[in-house]
């Protein structure tokens, strides 16, 4: 759930373009990470290895704030643009922006652009860059539900008790809730996916569902929502529940395994959809 941002083949490697120099701190190139964005493309120029790719292309940007080419107040260039000149998807940049938001050296508005901050303070810079060290992107949380929530759902259609589906209904109910009182909260959408984890009766596997769904209350993902979360949408991602809901009820494992990766597709395609 392809967001140029969230496709989940293998993203191509930055290849050097000016104005942009990407460089690397002996540390970052340590870590052997690589972006799952796109799939590599054989006309780039593969120089660079160690670094997942949205993190360098953060690093270049940060460089080139650093050096005063983009100054505060100034806006970025366009998600297209920068994906032309670094050679990468537009899901690549979205992610860089986001960590470059969350470290506080520029301001996202929706519908305006991406505009450049003032330096914020080093020990500030410091700490909100180390939160993102071991923290998943949003490409990496969509291709992880993607591999498992669709089997979770379809052994759930074959075991879940009648008391499983009642406590899956009114979780959809939940959402409706939330949609009509405008809530900030997404309590009937998390509790939702759990219930159907629960239905499989395997204790495994709403661990590891738990475990995922705990990497979206990390800051990447919760900035990333704030700028695309729409009451349209939300009532999107009912729909598509009611439509997960029937297909447990059938028992049909093909039919849920179906329903719930459409789900999870729709999602990465609303992401992939917005603009910063």
């Amino acid at each position: 759930m392809p967001l140029a941002l969230v496709s989940i083949s293998t993203a191509p490697l930055l290849r050097p373009m000016p104005p942009a120099r990407i460089r690397l701190s002996p540390s970052r190139t340590r870590r052997r990470f690589m972006d799952q964005a796109n799939p590599p493309s054989p006309s780039v120029n593969r120089t660079i290895r160690a670094v997942r790719v949205y993190r360098q292309v953060a690093d270049s940007l940060e460089t080139r704030i650093a050096a005063a080419e983009f100054e505060p107040g100034q806006r970025l260039p366009t998600e297209r643009d920068l994906a032309r000149d670094y050679g990468v998807s537009r899901t690549c940049v979205r992610e860089a922006l986001l960590a470059l938001e969350i470290s506080g050296l520029v301001s996202i508005k929706v519908g305006s652009g991406v505009f450049v901050l003032a330096p914020p303070p080093p020990d500030h810079a410091m700490t909100l860059s180390g939160d993102l060290e071991d923290q998943p992107s949003p490409s990496d949380i969509l291709q992880a539900r993607l591999t498992l929530e669709p089997e979770i759902c379809a052994l759930a259609a074959v075991s879940a008790t009648a008391e499983a589906l009642e406590a899956i209904a009114a979780y959809v109910q939940k959402m409706r809730d939330e949609h009509r009182m405008s809530a900030e909260t997404e309590n009937g959408d998390r509790e939702f996916h759990f219930a159907i984890a629960r239905a499989t009766q395997n204790p495994v596997l709403l661990g590891l569902l738990q475990r995922i769904w705990q990497d979206m209350t990390g800051p990447m993902w919760q900035s990333l929502q704030k700028h695309i979360r729409s009451p349209i949408l939300r009532l999107h991602w009912i729909d598509d529940h009611e439509t997960v809901l029937e297909a447990l009820r059938s028992g049909n494992g093909d039919q849920a395994r179906a329903a719930m990766r459409r789900h999870i597709e729709n999602v990465i395609d609303a992401l992939d959809s917005g603009n910063f």
